[in-house]
């Protein structure tokens, strides 16, 4: 077999992210090097992400500039391949189509191309147990374990499932081997990621509550931060997911995404819940851990919201205060429900999530200010993305720090807010 200089570009969630570590883990220990410039490459990975209507077609142009470059071989992984393999094909020419499926099958499909040959397709393979499997690791103080694979919910709107598929929960023991081995190198920060982290365990009769309390038992100076839940699923443990949050090690942070403040508009996208659910799950959380961060996903413009369902969402958002906001303007993906529905005026979207996007800035400036002043201890994770470094409190609250060292654990006093984080100095 050839050596070859792998490049690779991901795009979407984090669990994408963490299926490009994979990819480049099993590269790496298949004897070939790993380069951090396209221009080195001899073969091009683009893992791709096919979440809404406008990342599809970024997606698409992407292999269509990337299919030119004679001096590389490309390989299609991602989502995409296994929602529109017609449009990859369409859109370029890869030497090779993997997909989130089928990463395991990344090292024959590399001795394959070394060999010459092209036209490679293997999208599904024997399922994997991504927590077990080698990676390179982006960062030396966070890293994130993939949970699960795939999801319960059926969303209107929603291409994704069409390929991660049903839940597939991979096995606590896995799991926690893998975290095991992050705190023993030294890692500071273990994100828990999956297409819905709430549903852990719905098919093994394992459940999220459990393996946070498995987590907070390893040894070891560390925090674990939760990812995206849907509110159907968190409902039927909410009491004891609420209790295993208040864990030393456990960031105090909720990443509950609501979508619609509007009844009918979640009827539509068939998200299993309602405004009042919601509200339940986050007046809970905040009565019994009052630093609680709270984030969430809103959709501006999703097929059949007026003015009135627009309305009732900005009433959410004031009642509810979140401190952090994904705002997504609704791009129709191909094949779902959503797409043959009657769609919102474009200009119409542009101008509410305009709105809503000063709302939140205003809402978490505000909340914000409240913290100045506050003195809060917390692990330096990331380098800021202009300058200084990033600390996380128990909260998952960001505080910029103009200098630090990755991986320490300091006392910082807030001394400004920001709309999205704080600033701290320091204490000595």
């Amino acid at each position: 077999m050839v050596h070859m200089r792998i490049y690779c570009e991901t795009y979407g969630c984090t669990a994408n992210k963490v299926d490009a570590e994979i990819m480049l883990g099993l590269a790496e220990s298949s004897g070939h090097e790993i380069v951090n410039d396209l221009s080195q490459a001899d073969v091009i990975i683009l893992n791709t992400c096919a979440v809404k209507g406008t990342t599809y077609r970024r997606m698409l142009h992407r292999i269509k500039l990337l299919s030119e470059r004679n001096c590389s071989k490309l390989i299609v992984a991602g989502c995409l391949p296994l929602i529109d393999e017609k449009a990859v094909l369409k859109a370029g020419k890869p030497d090779a189509i993997i997909s989130c499926k089928s990463i395991s099958d990344l090292p024959e499909v590399l001795r394959q191309l070394s060999e010459g040959m092209s036209d490679i397709i293997r999208k599904i393979s024997s399922p994997a147990e991504k927590p077990l499997m080698p990676k390179k690791r982006m960062s030396p103080i966070s890293a994130a374990i993939q949970i699960a694979e795939g999801c319960v919910s059926n969303c209107s709107y929603c291409a994704v499932k069409f390929a991660r598929g049903k839940l597939r929960s991979f096995r606590m023991k896995s799991i926690l081997e893998e975290a095991k081995n992050l705190v023993a190198k030294g890692y500071r920060e273990i994100l828990l990621t999956a297409q819905d982290v709430a549903a852990y365990g719905l098919d093994t009769r394992e459940s999220l509550p459990r393996l946070l309390e498995e987590l907070n038992l390893i040894p070891g100076n560390f925090r674990i931060r939760v990812g995206m839940m849907n509110p159907a699923n968190v409902l039927p443990m909410l009491g004891d997911l609420v209790e295993v949050f208040k864990l030393e090690k456990i960031y105090k942070f909720l990443h509950l995404p609501v979508q619609s403040g509007d009844d009918e508009m979640l009827r539509k996208m068939r998200r299993n819940y309602t405004v009042d659910d919601f509200l339940r799950i986050v007046d809970r959380f905040r009565r019994e851990i009052p630093d609680l961060i709270l984030s969430t996903d809103i959709i501006v413009g999703f097929p059949g919201e007026g003015e009135q369902e627009f309305e009732n969402t900005k009433k959410l958002i004031m009642r509810t205060r979140p401190d952090k906001v994904n705002i997504s303007k609704f791009s129709p993906m191909p094949g779902t429900e959503a797409a043959k529905m009657k769609q919102v005026d474009g200009r119409e979207i542009c101008k509410r999530s305009k709105e809503l996007h000063s709302l939140c800035m205003q809402i978490g400036m505000e909340n914000n200010l409240k913290v100045v002043g506050r003195e809060v201890d917390g692990f330096v994770v990331e380098r800021g993305e202009k300058s200084g470094y990033i600390l996380r409190d128990a909260s998952y609250r960001q505080v910029l720090l103009r200098d630090a060292k990755l991986g320490e654990f300091l006392r910082a006093r807030i001394i400004e807010a920001r709309p999205t984080y704080v600033i701290g100095e320091v204490i000595r």
